[in-house]
């Protein structure tokens, strides 16, 4: 692995322009870390830096870690972006649906995603193998030997573990790393404290209808929601119903009158949830992820309903599994 790619990054920074560090809209808290403590980096090299964010927060506990971290997160239409703007994508991709373009120009892309393609842009470095952004940006902090303070130790902490869901799953031997460095230098307590406090009792109807609406294909769990949901409820749900040992992959959507949105968990290599998800939604959606974990939508118009969606990735898992 490359070790020197911060230099790579502030070789293309102008320190006279001010930098956006961007996450993606309705981010999450491996985004936020990540840009709150690339900001932080950035900062102490010289360069002005903002740290923002399309769409809303979602989430409580989202919101107690921006709060309790004290991360100076805004979001991007309450800032004055212009041109010479430079914006700098942390755990996104550039032309993905879930991240706003900005007007300023983008300088660079750091994520731990699979790209459709090569990015058009400066800088990127984007790494698939690794579990999460934050260990990406913890690199960065052992390249330049800049020390890291306890709450952008304990965000970062925070993003691997959330991503990597507490050290279970796509976890590479930088991740190992970069968890025992950070382990003791954060609050791991507190880490731990934010990712736990995500659901609320306003939650239990929504978790009580997956729970009467479910539906198994062999090791195959399909959860249709109809009452409307949190974001981040698609994700947790999906994570309770791949904890049941019969089940090795899920399913679970969502559907309003914009759109179907999808959430996927697995737990069998041979059935990736990246792969599947492109594979389902191929002509009629969009989606994308990691081996364990990925999401999509379907616009209304062109969703044609929970039958098929159900009979379209049964068939992609059985291709798969040939």
């Amino acid at each position: 692995m490359d070790d020197k790619r911060f230099r790579d990054l502030v070789s293309v920074l102008d320190r006279g322009h001010p930098v956006i560090i961007q996450a993606h809209d309705y981010p999450d808290h491996d985004a936020i870390a990540s840009g709150f403590a690339l900001s932080h980096l950035l900062t102490t090299f010289g360069y002005w830096c903002e740290l923002c964010y399309g769409g809303d927060l979602l989430g409580y506990s989202i919101g107690d870690a921006i709060s309790m971290l004290n991360i100076p997160a805004v979001a991007a239409s309450s800032l004055t972006i212009t041109d010479r703007s430079q914006v700098v994508l942390v755990d996104g991709y550039a032309g993905n649906k879930n991240v706003t373009d900005l007007s300023g120009d983008l300088i660079g892309i750091i994520d731990h995603h699979k790209p459709p393609e090569i990015p058009d842009c400066r800088f990127f470095d984007i790494r698939p193998e690794v579990g999460s952004c934050a260990t990406i940006i913890y690199q960065y902090y052992l390249e330049t030997d800049t020390d890291i303070g306890r709450d952008i130790a304990t965000a970062l902490l925070m993003g691997l573990m959330m991503d990597t869901a507490n050290m279970t799953r796509g976890v590479a031997p930088v991740d190992l790393a970069a968890f025992s460095g950070l382990f003791f230098k954060g609050d791991w307590e507190k880490a731990a404290y934010i990712l736990r406090n995500c659901l609320s009792v306003r939650d239990l109807p929504v978790f009580r209808h997956a729970l009467t609406n479910c539906r198994l294909h062999e090791d195959v769990c399909f959860v249709e929601l109809e009452k409307s949901c949190r974001p981040e409820l698609l994700g947790l749900i999906s994570d309770y119903f791949l904890s049941l040992k019969e089940v090795l992959f899920v399913v679970t959507s969502e559907t309003d009158e914009e759109e179907c949105r999808i959430s996927i968990r697995s737990e069998d290599p041979d059935r990736p949830a990246d792969l599947a998800i492109k594979l389902a939604l191929k002509g009629v959606g969009a989606g994308g992820g990691h081996i364990h974990m990925s999401g999509g939508s379907i616009p209304a118009g062109k969703y044609p309903g929970s039958d098929w969606l159900r009979e379209r990735f049964l068939s992609v898992l059985a291709d798969l599994k040939k």
